[in-house]
């Protein structure tokens, strides 16, 4: 009998536990998985499968689309005139990600007009599989990189244990009406992040302790796992043949990167990279020392 209550107890308190946790992150949301306004979010969203779901579920008129990491969110759409451009940046976006994206647009019937690739000294040396164990970073349950079903990809967001730090910051708004800044994406009709006013501000109004901002003295560094060359020129191979069979125009360049991190590159890989990638198309390079790069105020 005792053995009997205590199975009965056990089970209770997962329950409670299991539910617990659900309403945790049902409620936090942290990667916007369920959300349908990203006007105000504390965390940034998992854009790269936000936005396709939004442009493979929902009504657009959107033709054409900018690929890249975070370093292409600045580019505005509106100002392209060739097409009705949205800009699917996404965190550490990678060339077999976007291949996989825009077979998955393909495959749903999404008219393309026009492609922009940005590339990065990282594009080549981060395996994308690796996204697949990154929240922030999970492809869309449709696309051929990712294994999940669609009940499996939304459970792993519900279980995911809590951070200490989250469940402090949680409960301190529930509790203490605590406030924390947010920030704002605009997935419905650019797709871009946009930049806090005030933070713009602070660069125009203190120029000068801005350009000497210690920060600006780091390289930024990825958790690279080696040559991929081969593979990330093969994807990009595969995007150029889909330009051609679904007859879509293609244009690829290297993002300006910051003179601290391209003086830390491996220059011999970068270059391995460029020689193989020119094989297959002509591209933009931003990338070297030039008066953009060399400029901390940009």
């Amino acid at each position: 009998m005792n053995s009997k209550k205590w199975i009965l107890k056990y089970i209770a308190i997962s329950f409670i536990f299991c539910i617990s946790i659900i309403s945790f992150n049902y409620y936090e949301d942290r990667y916007s998985i369920f959300k349908n306004d990203y006007s105000e979010v504390a965390h940034e969203p998992n854009q790269n499968f936000v936005k396709m779901d939004f442009l493979i579920k929902k009504q657009h008129s959107f033709d054409s689309f900018i690929f890249g990491s975070s370093r292409v969110g600045h580019i505005n759409p509106l100002g392209i005139e060739n097409g009705n451009y949205y800009n699917m940046t996404y965190s550490e976006g990678l060339p077999y990600e976007h291949l996989s994206n825009i077979k998955l647009l393909i495959e749903k019937k999404i008219k393309i007009k026009n492609i922009l690739i940005g590339l990065d000294d990282f594009s080549y040396e981060v395996n994308p599989l690796s996204h697949k164990q990154q929240p922030m970073r999970q492809p869309h349950y449709l696309t051929d990189i990712n294994s999940m079903s669609e009940l499996s990809f939304y459970m792993y967001y519900l279980f995911k244990r809590p951070s200490v730090s989250d469940t402090i910051k949680v409960v301190k708004q529930i509790v203490l009406d605590t406030t924390y800044p947010t920030f704002n994406y605009d997935i419905y009709k650019t797709g871009l992040p946009l930049v806090p006013l005030e933070k713009v501000n602070s660069i125009e109004n203190n120029i000068k302790q801005h350009i000497n901002d210690k920060k600006f003295m780091e390289p930024t560094r990825y958790v690279y796992v080696g040559d991929r060359i081969k593979e990330t020129i093969k994807s990009i191979e595969e995007i150029v043949n889909l330009s051609k069979k679904y007859d879509f125009n293609l244009l690829i360049f290297i993002n300006p990167i910051h003179k601290t991190t391209y003086l830390d590159t491996n220059f011999n890989n970068f270059q391995i990279f460029k020689n193989e990638l020119v094989q297959l198309t002509d591209y933009y390079d931003f990338s070297g020392l030039n008066r953009i790069t060399t400029n901390n105020y940009y």
